[in-house]
């Protein structure tokens, strides 16, 4: 193959130097090589591809061609090259993690990506539940880790406390109370979405609205969380979401997003792991970046409204 990468950069920087000297300065060898180099060229193509003269040397109409075709290889390879090595940056080595859905709608994603960044040659797999499932998967070794509500007793698994997430009271959009503290025992006729009552989340709701006082009027059941906002967005009734889940609403005011004041209820999360081993340098490197990501998103939901 005469059409070389090294003959293909002498030919190239001929061409865009206008200038034999120029162009052997710039690859680091001697005029009469890159002229050889040329030539050789262009008796092996048979055709003449730089016209050499007092005004220096140019390509011809077939040395303008070759010249884009190298230059497009010689940029591709340099760009094949530098994906090869940007893999060698970071961790390498596979996870799986679960999440509950309170963290995939507006968390995970941005985790995600800057977490592919940094460790290019990593794959995580990422599986959605809930807690009620996702626990046993990771006690049977299903899971390297989960990120569920905080559990107590762990039995043959292991944790720690990950980040506490304020619940918040949602509602059709209401400019006027949006982000406004609001003391759930202060409403009368609170009609309520949550998720099945087996949901761990659930019956930590309706047991803190139990220990306050707060009556419930009516209780709706609905296993979609998509399903709830599209519900609560056109009808009189209202959700505990965790702030993590309402990121876009907090900005948008698309639904009334109120914090909930006099005893605050908090979805206090930890992450978990088989208490018979430790977490791969994958996963660990993962759950820290979705620590550093929850921390980032907590800025949101400090929000007030002006006064």
């Amino acid at each position: 193959m005469i059409l070389t990468p090294a003959a293909m950069r002498l030919l190239v920087a001929v061409v865009e130097e206008r200038s034999f000297t120029a162009a052997a300065r710039r690859e680091n060898a001697t005029q009469s090589g890159v002229s050889q180099q040329v030539r050789k060229l262009e008796d092996r193509l048979g055709v003449r591809l730089i016209v050499r003269g007092q005004g220096g040397a140019r390509p011809t109409p077939a040395g303008e061609r070759l010249y884009r075709r190298c230059a497009a290889i010689l940029l591709g390879i340099a760009e094949a090259e530098h994906e090869a090595e940007d893999f060698g940056r970071g961790l390498d080595g596979e996870a799986s993690i679960g999440l509950m859905s309170a963290l995939t709608r507006c968390v995970m994603g941005p985790t995600l990506r800057g977490f592919m960044v940094e460790h290019p040659n990593a794959s995580v797999r990422i599986s959605e539940a809930i807690s009620d499932q996702l626990i046993p998967r990771v006690a049977a070794g299903g899971l390297d880790a989960a990120v569920v509500p905080a559990i107590d007793p762990l039995g043959p698994l292991t944790g720690r406390r990950l980040a506490s997430v304020p619940e918040m009271l949602v509602g059709r959009a209401d400019s006027g109370d949006h982000m406004r503290p609001v003391d759930l025992r202060s409403l009368s006729r609170l009609r309520l979405v949550v998720p099945p009552t087996g949901n761990l989340r659930t019956r930590r709701i309706l047991g803190h609205l139990a220990l306050m006082g707060v009556e419930v009027d009516g209780l709706l059941q609905l296993d979609s969380m998509f399903g709830c906002f599209d519900f609560v967005a056109n009808s009189d009734h209202v959700a505990i979401i965790p702030a993590t889940m309402l990121l876009p609403e907090i900005v948008d005011r698309a639904l009334c997003v109120r914090p909930i004041a006099g005893s605050p209820l908090t979805l206090d999360l930890m992450v978990i792991r088989p208490g018979r081993s430790s977490l791969s340098p994958v996963a660990d490197a993962f759950v820290a970046a979705l620590e550093r990501q929850l921390e980032l998103a907590s800025e949101a939901w400090r929000i007030r409204p002006p006064r």
